[in-house]
Parts: C-alpha cells; structure tokens; sequence
C-alpha cells in the first residue's frame, strides 16, 4: 500500500501536466464540470480501474465522467484490447505492422506504386519522382499517422540537387514512398485535402468471417491525415446497411454534426460501395492463415476504386465505441470465444495460451 501511494504521488504531476495540456483541446467543457473536477474525476477512474489503464484521450471520448461504474467497466481500453487480441493477431504482426511487408503479401489488393527508399537506386529514385508528381511518404513501420509526409516535386526540378537533398533525408528515417492517392468526391467532400478512409474491423478464422465494427475517418484544418491522433475526425458505421449512425467525434470528445471545413453533415450519410468494401476485407482476410482481427483501412478512390490502404494487427476500438458511446468489451471478448477459443482442440486448448497463433504465417 505504502508504495503504490509513493508511486501515485510520484505520477501525478506528470499526469496534471499531460491533463492539462489535453484539455485545451477540449472546446466545451461537459455540462455541470469544470477542469479541477474532471481532474480529480479522472484520477478516481485511473484509481479505481488499475488494470484498464485509462488514457486521458479515453475517460473523455467515451464520456466516464457522466457514467457510473458498472457502464465505465462496458467500455474496453487501448490496452485492454490489445490484451485480449494479442494471443490471435501476434502471429499477423509481422506482415502488417511492417509497411513494405504488406504491400509486398497483398500485392493482389495493392495498386498505387510504392518503393522503399534504403532499396533505391538514385535511378529508380528519380524515376519514381518523375512518374509520381505527388506522394506520400511514410515511416516503415509507424502508426498514428506519424511522421506522415505530403511530397510533392517540382516541374523543373534539378534531379541531382533532389537526390542528394531529399534521398538521403527519407533514407535516414527509413521512408517508403507511395503514389499520392485521391479520395471519391463523394468523400472528399467531406474533407477534400486528406485521403479519408473507411475503418473496417473483422474477425476470421478459416471460412468463417465477421465485421466487428466500422467507421469513417476525414481529416480535418486542411491536413493530409484522417487519423485522429493528426487532428482527423471519426464516427461510425452502421455494418449492417454501411450509413453513419453517429455524429463524428475527435480526439479531445468535440462533437460535429457536420465537417467543421465543409458543413458536410456526417450522420445519414451512406457509404458508397460499402458491400464491396466488405467482400475486399474479407478476401484480403484470407490472402494469409494466420489473419485473425484485423483494422483494415479501405479508400474509395477519385476513378471509383477501391484501395486497401493497411491492415492494422492491433486496431484502437475507440471508433466502434465512442462516437455512438457504447461500451462493447463484453461483445469483443465473446467474439473472440466464438471465433478461436470454442474452436480450439487437443494441446492448444490444455495450453489455453493461444501458443498456436504465434506460429509463422502460411499463405492460403
């Protein structure tokens, strides 16, 4: 006792200065709150829920401070999602995490160019900038949308003085570059500066496939990310019928009827060419066996195709939970139990370590 109240005593500055760095975000304050409130609100939830690890992004996008206990407890954590995936998607990682490796095992779903910079030639290099004016340049393996670059080259430009500039700034941070890809006007119109894509997460084990849940994510202040950790906004999707159900929602819980930007009205709207979004996931699922859950990031092209962006092994559930403010950790974790612990059989379920999804992918 005495060492966990050291440790608490040791931790609170640092999360009052993370609070309060947050809550400038935050454009207007819950009804009946002010700051010191929500403050010592947030402290009892961490307090009283160790093992859920709360971030301060979730006690207010999910809106704790007006819940009691028994509907906080529905609500599933970052971290207490990724514990209960863990045992099925660990084995996935490898091929989702890392952006070259997916392009490469999915090459089927993959049609924008992409080259990994540490690979290039200063001839393939420059090759690749003149054929693709405009790309996006990612970090190998980031999440987020961190470290995320808009690039774009010059008409006339003097390819010795870009190589030697610009080759050795991406090769130091390990960049992959990709054709830079435009979003349908139809959700363009939303946020037309960023590709905005349609998050869908599914269960599969062999034939036996399922959406969890969906959502949409649009940019947002004229950035290229939809990611809401980069300023985006989400709300979700109806998977039975692939309408938005919710108002969207950003990172500090501000509400938006309609796109800030835009005025484009978020709940209603039908997502084009949902069904076909869905049978894409579902294909994709079983390029690999060892494909489990997965958050795969689908774009509705400017031209009308669809594009998988990538497939996440760990994907945040915050876009299945907090726009619509439904808590849904016990429908996850019965998912699970349908979909791999029902099914599993001799050593594996006597282990009950989920030891088999660790092994090495093998294609299908």
């Amino acid at each position: 006792m005495i060492e966990q109240i050291k440790k608490n005593i040791k931790a609170y500055p640092v999360i009052k200065k993370e609070f309060d760095h947050y809550i400038k975000g935050v454009h207007t304050l819950p009804q009946g709150w002010t700051k010191k409130k929500l403050f010592w609100d947030y402290l009892k939830v961490r307090r009283t829920r160790p093992n859920s690890r709360v971030r301060i992004s979730e006690y207010f996008i999910f809106g704790l401070y007006n819940l009691t206990g028994v509907q906080q407890d529905t609500f599933m954590t970052d971290y207490e999602a990724t514990l209960m995936m863990k045992p099925h998607a660990e084995a996935s990682k490898k091929y989702l995490w890392d952006k070259r490796a997916f392009l490469e095992e999915f090459a089927p779903f993959i049609h924008r160019d992409w080259l990994m910079v540490r690979n290039a030639t200063e001839e393939k290099f420059l090759d690749f900038a003149k054929k693709n004016k405009v790309v996006a340049a990612k970090p190998q393996t980031s999440s987020w949308g961190i470290g995320f670059q808009k690039l774009t080259f010059p008409e006339n430009m003097d390819e010795r003085e870009l190589y030697q500039k610009l080759y050795q700034k991406l090769y130091q941070k390990d960049y992959l570059l990709e054709g830079y890809l435009v979003s349908h006007e139809s959700l363009a119109a939303f946020h037309p500066h960023s590709l905005n894509t349609v998050r869908i997460v599914t269960f599969r084990n062999e034939e036996k496939f399922q959406v969890f849940g969906a959502g949409l994510r649009v940019g947002n202040n004229k950035k290229a990310v939809d990611n809401a950790h980069g300023g985006g906004i989400f709300c979700e999707i109806d998977t039975a019928s692939g309408t938005i159900v919710t108002d969207g929602l950003d990172e500090y819980g501000n509400v938006y009827v309609t796109h800030p930007l835009t005025q484009k009205k978020f709940r209603g709207f039908p997502i084009p060419k949902w069904t076909e979004m869905v049978a894409l996931c579902e294909k994709a699922s079983k390029e690999l066996s060892c494909i489990k859950i997965v958050g795969w990031d689908v774009a509705l092209l400017a031209d009308g195709t669809l594009e998988i962006i990538e497939g996440n092994h760990n994907p945040g559930m915050n876009i299945v939970q907090a726009p619509a403010k439904h808590g849904r950790k016990e429908e996850f974790r019965s998912m699970i139990t349908q979909f791999y612990e029902d099914s599993r059989t001799g050593d594996e379920a006597d282990r009950g370590d989920g030891s088999s999804s660790q092994q090495l992918c093998r294609c299908i």
